[in-house]
């Protein structure tokens, strides 16, 4: 057969002859990458902490001005809470308390760093979330860090970062994706295998049949040499 003529049924046609093939290798590669994704990936937990920033000038009855200084602190305080000094305070408190990372290492600065993202809005709240493997620790490393960062704002800039919603359990991880992974891993697979069964298909100049004979050369077939062991069956059919 001509391959550069291969229409779309002749395409769909060789599919559905392996889709068994293409399902299974969209069954093994889907398998493959729900294990990756379930043994081989760090589950990953995380907790928030909202804050409410107020600063030294707030008077009891709350006026435009001094409502709109706390807006501007709020993303002074969500700076200075990330900041080193703040981290290496958490960190010290982290460690005397004996609560070590993982790998059985007492957390650094920097680490705490790392796992912590601070998100302003226009209001004076603002949030910090913390996100690590650490399930069991991470509630007390989100609030430690909070703690911290309370005293050192108060310190540093003079104001008050008050804590509205101290972090919870963080309960189930948000990551991996392994429903995600396996269906991606799937889609691969079946993607993969359909590919290589068409390339075949384009690159295979086999003869299979008079048909490909006629449209590869465009000339008539005036005979054919039967199978020899379609011939001796009949032969023992006719015995």
């Amino acid at each position: 057969m001509n391959k550069s003529q291969l229409t779309v049924m002749d395409i769909v046609h060789t599919l559905l002859a392996h889709l068994l093939i293409i399902l299974l290798a969209g069954a093994v590669v889907g398998a493959g990458a729900w294990a990756y994704t379930t043994y081989k990936i760090p589950k990953m937990y995380r907790t928030s902490v909202t804050f409410y920033a107020q600063s030294k000038a707030d008077d009891e009855d709350g006026n435009v001005n001094t409502i709109g200084i706390s807006r501007q602190l709020a993303s002074t305080y969500s700076y200075v809470l990330r900041s080193n000094v703040v981290m290496k305070e958490a960190a010290d408190r982290l460690k005397e308390m004996g609560i070590k990372a993982p790998g059985g290492y007492f957390y650094s600065y920097s680490g705490l760093k790392n796992m912590t993202a601070v998100s302003t809005t226009n209001t004076e709240i603002f949030t910090a979330t913390f996100s690590s493997s650490d399930r069991n620790n991470l509630q007390t490393i989100a609030n430690t860090i909070a703690e911290a960062a309370g005293v050192k704002i108060q310190e540093i800039v003079g104001g008050e970062a008050k804590i509205l919603d101290a972090a919870e359990d963080p309960g189930s991880p948000y990551s991996p994706d392994v429903r995600g992974n396996t269906v991606t891993g799937v889609a691969i697979g079946l993607l993969i295998a359909a590919a290589l069964v068409v390339i075949r298909a384009l690159t295979d100049t086999t003869i299979w049949s008079e048909e490909d004979l006629s449209k590869q050369y465009n000339i008539p077939v005036l005979g054919s040499v039967p199978q020899l062991a379609a011939l001796e069956k009949q032969n023992t059919a006719k015995e």
